[in-house]
C-alpha cells in the first residue's frame, strides 16, 4: 500500500514538473469606438496609424448597429496608439460608396482605456465624446417607457386618487432616474455591444439594482400609499418591479447605451 502511495505521489510530482502550455482570455485591450448617428448606407471606416520611418498600419473598423446608431470599433493590438504623450499620428478614412474623406484623430481620442468619438458625417468632423443631448434622450426614453408600464400596473391594482398617483410619480422618478444614472456612469464613455450590455449590465449590474429598487419601493409605497391596505402596496411594488425588470432588460438589449 505504501509503495502504491509513493508511486502515485512521484507520478504527481513528475506531472507538476512538466511545462504545460495553457490558454486563457486576457483583459480586453484598449479600445476606440466611433459612434455615427443615423449613418448613411455603405459607410466604411478605416483607421491608419503612422510611425516615423515605418509603413503606415491600417485597420478596417468592424461595425455593429443598434436602431439609429452604428458603432465602429478598434481594439489596440498596437499599444503605441494609446496615451496622449506617445500616441502615433492617426487618421480616419471615411468612405461612402464613391465619396470619401479623411479626418485626423487628436491624441485625445486615445486618452482613455475605452474611448468614444462621434463622427459627424454631414459636417465632416469628429466630436471627442458624444453629443450633450444623447444620454438625456436615452434616459428619458427608458424612464418614460418604464413609467408607462408601471402606471398600467398601478391602475390595475385599483389606485385612482390623485395623491396616490403623485406618490407613484415621485417614488418612481427617484428610483428609475437613480438606476439609469448608475447605468450611464458604468457604460460611459463607450457604447457597449449588445452581448456586453446583456451580460455585463443586464445580469451583473441591472438585476441587483432592481432588487434594491423593489425593496425600497415596497417600503416607500407601504408607508405613503393610503388609498388601500399596505399589503396591496407591497404586492404592487413586487408585480410592477417584476415587469419593470423584464422591460428594462429588454431595453438594455435593444436601445443604445
Amino acid at each position: 500500500m505504501k509503495k502504491k502511495a509513493l508511486s502515485l505521489l512521484l507520478a504527481l510530482a513528475f506531472c507538476l514538473a512538466l511545462p504545460i502550455p495553457a490558454s486563457a482570455n486576457s483583459a480586453e485591450p484598449p479600445g476606440l469606438t466611433v459612434l455615427v448617428l443615423d449613418p448613411p448606407e455603405e459607410l466604411r471606416l478605416t483607421l491608419t496609424l503612422t510611425e516615423e520611418g515605418a509603413d503606415p498600419m491600417t485597420w478596417s473598423l468592424r461595425e455593429s448597429s443598434v436602431l439609429w446608431e452604428k458603432y465602429y470599433r478598434f481594439f489596440g493590438s498596437y499599444q503605441a496608439a494609446w496615451g496622449t504623450e506617445n500616441a502615433l499620428p492617426a487618421t480616419l478614412l471615411v468612405e461612402m460608396g464613391e465619396e470619401s474623406f479623411s479626418l485626423p484623430i487628436d491624441p485625445e481620442g486615445f486618452s482613455r482605456y475605452n474611448n468614444l468619438v462621434t463622427l459627424d458625417v454631414a459636417g465632416k468632423r469628429l466630436l471627442y465624446g458624444q453629443p450633450w443631448w444623447r444620454q438625456p434622450l436615452l434616459i428619458f426614453l427608458r424612464v418614460s417607457l418604464t413609467l408607462v408600464l408601471e402606471g398600467l400596473v398601478f391602475l390595475l391594482f385599483g389606485y385612482r386618487q390623485k395623491r396616490s398617483w403623485l406618490v407613484f410619480l415621485l417614488v418612481n422618478l427617484v428610483t428609475q432616474l437613480g438606476v439609469n444614472l448608475c447605468i450611464y456612469c458604468v457604460a460611459s464613455p463607450t457604447a457597449l455591444e449588445p452581448y456586453a450590455a446583456l451580460i455585463y449590465l443586464g445580469l451583473l449590474l441591472y438585476t441587483p439594482m432592481e432588487i434594491l429598487v423593489l425593496v425600497a419601493e415596497a417600503i416607500a409605497f407601504s408607508r405613503l400609499l393610503k388609498e388601500h391596505r399596505k399589503r396591496r402596496a407591497v404586492g404592487y411594488a413586487f408585480v410592477a418591479n417584476l415587469f419593470s425588470w423584464a422591460l428594462g432588460g429588454a431595453l438594455l438589449a435593444v436601445l443604445p447605451l
